[in-house]
């Protein structure tokens, strides 16, 4: 991922405007890297609540773990979902909310031991581009539904129906991507559409278009990505094989909070 900005933690968090420049750095290119030297890391996770509150509130989505969920790995989970083993397709988190969180921090504890488990992002903007202007506006509809997360906090209701695009792709308002999504639409599901085998066609090519864009970074220990999921899909790659030789608290963890919308904000 050799185009995300990189940053030294030491220096962002050393002077009195130091929040504010983090903001003007991560906004323009919609994502950073922030490289903490050491690893202290209750100092840096509270450094980067500090700085994460340059763009806008930070969240505690899941109310019950506080500002930061941690992404653990469990050989149990789906190996598809978060805490699963295997590739976590490019997507946008809460994507049916009404106040879907602007940003995403991710901060990793412990890498994979086995050499795997990248963080992906994907440009959106740049994947929706790739679109005709007949597959942007199939995708402009709003007859698109998914699964509601339960037990979420700050992030409003669950819509019943949304579009995938936007009218105006500039930043104000997300994009309502999630690879997921592909196979149930394919079966003619969570659409209320005449010609549902027309929109999955469509929303198939925008998939297409949105890996085409994807990059990655294997997180170090100390490392803080932070990137505006109103641009950015994000996923993870497989962890490496043989997960099951170490233990829970060996294998890879990330800790994950989220921003909501505030002062700042990305424009094309």
């Amino acid at each position: 991922m050799s185009d995300v900005l990189t940053l030294n933690g030491r220096e962002l968090t050393s002077g009195p405007h130091a929040p504010g420049q983090f903001a003007d750095a991560v906004t323009g290119p919609g994502r950073a890297l922030v490289q903490f030297e050491g690893q202290d890391h209750p100092l840096n996770l509270e450094l980067s609540l500090s700085l994460l509150s340059s763009l806008g509130p930070v969240l505690s989505v899941y109310p019950g773990e506080g500002c930061w969920s941690d992404l653990t790995v469990s050989l149990a989970a789906d190996p598809g979902r978060t805490h699963g083993v295997g590739e976590n397709r490019l997507h946008v988190d809460l994507v049916d909310r009404d106040r879907l969180p602007r940003y995403i921090a991710l901060y990793c504890i412990r890498e994979d031991p086995l050499g795997g488990g990248a963080s992906a992002l994907a440009d959106l903007w740049q994947a929706a581009d790739m679109l005709s202007d007949t597959d942007r506006t199939v995708l402009a509809e709003p007859v698109f539904s998914y699964f509601a997360d339960q037990g979420v906090h700050g992030v409003g209701e669950s819509l019943k129906r949304f579009p995938v695009l936007p009218e105006r792709i500039d930043g104000s308002t997300p994009i309502r991507f999630t690879a997921k999504m592909g196979p149930h639409l394919e079966r003619g599901e969570l659409l209320d559409a005449e010609e549902p085998q027309v929109i999955a066609a469509a929303f198939g090519r925008f998939v297409d278009a949105v890996f085409a864009y994807r990059s990655t970074t294997r997180l170090r220990p100390g490392d803080l990505l932070v990137f505006d999921q109103h641009r950015y899909a994000h996923g993870r790659m497989p962890l490496g094989d043989g997960q099951n030789s170490y233990g829970a608290d060996e294998r890879r963890l990330l800790r994950q909070t989220y921003v909501g919308a505030g002062a700042f904000g990305g424009t094309r």
